[in-house]
């Protein structure tokens, strides 16, 4: 399954992002403690961001993590 990251919004207008696949993002989301996860677990991985600045901080910091975890030929294409 290919890493993705779904960004919706809750009724709150505010940012819900989804990690897939779980098992992928475990680490990262072990790590990550700039806010509390909604949900942690093998099913799903979601947090939710409530302003733009924590939705910026988790995107780029997601993107850093999952460029860490590709093979090092993968970079060079």
């Amino acid at each position: 399954m290919e890493e993705k990251i779904t960004l919706t919004f809750t009724e709150e207008n505010k940012y819900q992002l989804e990690f897939s696949p779980p098992p992928f993002w475990m680490e990262f989301a072990k790590g990550y403690g700039g806010l509390p996860w909604i949900d942690m677990s093998d099913n799903r991985m979601a947090i939710i961001a409530e302003n733009y600045s924590y939705l910026l901080d988790l995107l780029v910091q997601a993107r850093l993590y999952h460029l860490s975890r590709l093979p090092p030929d993968a970079l060079l294409k």
